[in-house]
């Protein structure tokens, strides 16, 4: 998939339309040293994503996952907190059907500490679970994932069929998101399944609304979150890729974040 990062402000990056216009400037939330320090969101009138202009640069992504400490906070270690998180996706692949019986095999994108995979071996023992992420951070604090692989996915090298892939809360932190899509479709067996789930748009926000709401937006993570998407976005790279949507709920904490299935063509 070509970006289309090169163009100017007023073409969306991430469907090259001529229908880009700018909400507001926002600064990085992040601390750090990072190369780029001035930001604008833009919004695409066309394909209706919202993205950071421009572009963050390579060396701050990799400041930000693979030169940091990520997940030592009590929002990842403190065990309510960590019911809490295994609760919502336990009920998502029950509740979506995303977890076939018997022997399966499911690959985690951007891992961290692999909840989709913790839930699933929770579900089903005779899930294989495959982990990918570009930090080795938790790479040894999962004893729920049968191969905890650290690189791009890719070097992963796995020619066997997955029937469940999921990215929660990562799609929005890539450059490139539609080529992910693509390489994960290759991967996944005829009816396998995409779950994701990422940021969405501030309460109450609509495409007239100015850049206070996404200033005071709890999602806005300068500059990790690259892009905020949409349900139209999603049709046109599942069109693309031999994929449907089966499911789409952006209605989650009170429209804050959305929750997609993606099902791939037999």
């Amino acid at each position: 998939m070509k970006l289309f990062a090169s163009l100017t402000a007023d073409r969306c990056r991430l469907c090259g339309a001529r229908a880009a216009t700018t909400i507001g400037s926002v600064a990085p939330t992040h601390p750090g040293n990072f190369a780029t320090r001035n930001y604008t969101l833009q919004q695409c009138g066309r394909c209706e994503v919202v993205y950071l202009h421009p572009l963050p640069d390579a060396s701050d992504l990799k400041l930000l996952y693979e030169d940091s400490v990520q997940f030592s906070s009590d929002h990842y270690t403190d065990p309510e907190q960590v019911n809490k998180i295994l609760d919502y996706y336990g009920s998502e692949l029950e509740s979506l059907q995303l977890l076939p019986e018997g022997p399966s095999r499911l690959l985690e994108i951007g891992a961290g500490l692999a909840w989709v995979s913790r839930a699933a071996k929770l579900r089903n023992a005779d899930v294989h679970t495959v982990a990918q992420d570009v930090s080795g951070e938790c790479a040894t604090a999962c004893p729920w994932v049968d191969r905890y692989f650290v690189g791009p996915i890719d070097e992963l090298n796995d020619r066997a069929p997955y029937q469940l892939a999921s990215l929660t809360h990562v799609i929005e932190h890539l450059a490139d998101p539609a080529s992910m899509i693509e390489r994960i479709a290759a991967l996944l067996a005829p009816g396998g399944k995409i779950f994701m789930t990422a940021p969405f748009r501030p309460i109450g926000w609509t495409s007239s609304g100015d850049i206070i709401a996404w200033r005071e937006y709890p999602y806005l993570h300068v500059p990790a979150h690259i892009t905020y998407f949409s349900r139209r976005w999603f049709e046109k790279q599942a069109r693309r890729f031999g994929l449907e949507i089966m499911h789409w709920n952006a209605e989650h904490e009170q429209g804050q974040a959305f929750a997609l299935v993606l099902r791939k063509l037999a």
